[in-house]
């Protein structure tokens, strides 16, 4: 190799990637951890697409057994500072109250469908989406912090959000929800350090191992019930839900001086879509279902975009 090759080959090897080849390389990553989930959900979308099966039913099982062992298991495995666990329940619900004191706020005074556009900003995916993905990127210290949101979401939903779809009617049919008192179980066993008999132990287990896939896939089954219309009332909707939601989860990391994996978690949460729930919800109470329901697609159709971004960011 002659003089000047070798120099033309040293400036070669010495020059630093371009920006945009390093951030391409930094969000990979951040899109394998997303990928997946978005993958089951589609495969339930054309799995319902196809053999059209009633989907309710597994929402309740999903609900009342899956979820619930769920909760039971991270709850009772945690290690955690109980005041910062507190912090986030706090956060999370001043980023779901944030988005729905803005849309009341700009748009109190307009003809516009209020119990929609209220259900689709204020209700985050808070099960489906979130745990998925807060497994794979952080492990299972992010679950306890997951599950504080996941509360204070199915608080907010089946008290607030209720009285919201019901024009003020709704009854607090959160005391129905089996996940309330298993997690209330799972959170005083821990404290007392009693431990569960090892003849629960497996099936507990195996339950909780089947919760994600099947969230998932119920997901992608629901996206099916949904169309888009009323899209601009939908996509205000969804600016709310996910711009609103960012800035009251930023002002939440300053103010309660969150740091490590509880900011990690509570900026991912707070942009999480809007939830299948506010859409049953929303079918329940005939409030204002096309917005919520172009809303749900939408906003699960953009975090495959900005989930990845956010986590990148997150790193």
């Amino acid at each position: 190799m002659s003089s000047w090759e070798k120099v033309i080959s040293s400036i070669v090897i010495c020059t630093p990637d371009p920006p945009l080849a390093r951030m391409e390389d930094a969000l990979i990553p951040a899109v394998n951890l997303v990928a997946p989930a978005f993958l089951i959900i589609a495969l339930g979308y054309v799995f319902n697409l196809i053999f059209k099966i009633e989907v309710e039913p597994l929402v309740k099982l999903s609900m009342t057994v899956l979820v619930p062992a769920f909760a039971f298991v991270h709850l009772y495995r945690m290690d955690i500072d109980p005041n910062l666990l507190s912090t986030v329940f706090i956060s999370a619900w001043i980023i779901i109250l944030a988005p729905g004191i803005l849309v009341w706020f700009l748009l109190r005074n307009r003809e516009a469908p209020m119990r929609g556009l209220l259900l689709s900003a204020m209700f985050m995916n808070s099960v489906n989406l979130p745990f998925p993905i807060l497994l794979s990127a952080f492990g299972e210290e992010a679950m306890p912090y997951a599950l504080m949101f996941y509360l204070a979401s199915l608080l907010g939903l089946f008290t607030l959000g209720l009285l919201v779809a019901s024009g003020g009617q709704g009854s607090l049919t959160i005391f129905r929800q089996p996940v309330v008192y298993v997690m209330g179980l799972a959170l005083w066993m821990n404290h007392q350090e009693w431990p569960l008999p090892p003849v629960l132990e497996t099936p507990v287990a195996l339950l909780e191992s089947a919760t994600i896939p099947m969230v998932l896939l119920i997901l992608g089954m629901q996206l099916v019930q949904t169309r888009p219309a009323q899209l601009n009332w939908s996509l205000l909707a969804v600016g709310f839900r996910f711009a609103g939601g960012f800035l009251a989860g930023w002002g939440c990391v300053w103010f309660f001086g969150l740091d490590g994996l509880a900011r990690k978690v509570v900026m991912l949460e707070s942009v999480m879509p809007t939830a299948a729930m506010a859409f049953l919800i929303a079918q329940n109470y005939q409030a204002d279902v096309e917005v919520v329901a172009s809303a749900l697609m939408l906003s699960t159709l953009m975090a495959l975009g900005i989930l990845p971004v956010l986590l990148y960011w997150l790193a």
